[in-house]
């Protein structure tokens, strides 16, 4: 009889399956994965939002002349700066409206080409036009003159050295450039 009593009495321990072992193991794998998931997935959203942080493009500032209506109908061309000085150099003889200057910004800062472009109109010479340089790396101003004007790069030169640093002069523009003289505004 005492064997029969061991035999209906329920074991205080039991062993576990060997299938409810394997979904424990299953499912610590799946949690662990879903946790390097969730971490990875933050640093690389965190990390693309640094980068495009990061990222800021520069403006362009193009200046165009316009015509504005007058009272009477008419156009006229919009109001320019009127040189203050007589266009004409007394010491060498040369008409600075004359001579056509294409006035680009190679420092990056906006508004320094259009800034050194009055400098030229007040003292009477032609801007064609102003834009950006093919780069923003100029230091100082470099002026280029084709070589059918270089009678007019000592006075450019001499014109624009009183207010700032000239760091190169040439005369050797390209005959592609429509205006006779280049100035790049440097940093």
């Amino acid at each position: 009889m005492e064997e029969a009593a061991f035999q209906d009495a329920a074991p205080a321990y039991t062993v576990p399956s060997k299938r409810s072992t394997k979904r424990f193991i299953y499912l610590i794998i799946a949690v662990i994965v879903l946790v390097l998931l969730f971490v990875l997935g933050s640093r690389f959203l965190g990390s693309s939002k640094k980068q495009a942080q990061k990222i800021t493009p520069t403006p362009t500032v193009k200046i165009t002349p316009t015509e504005t209506p007058t009272p009477s109908g008419e156009t006229s061309p919009t109001p320019s700066v009127k040189p203050t000085n007589n266009p004409v150099d007394k010491a060498t003889g040369l008409n600075r409206a004359k001579l056509s200057v294409l006035v680009e910004n190679g420092s990056g800062v906006a508004g320094a080409a259009g800034d050194i472009a009055n400098v030229l109109k007040n003292l009477g010479y032609t801007i064609s036009s102003t834009g950006n340089a093919d780069n923003f790396d100029y230091s100082g101003v470099t002026i280029q003159v084709k070589t059918g004007s270089s009678d007019y790069l000592d006075l450019l030169k001499s014109d624009l050295s009183g207010k700032y640093t000239i760091t190169s002069t040439s005369s050797d523009l390209s005959a592609t450039i429509s205006a006779d003289a280049l100035v790049i505004i440097g940093k």
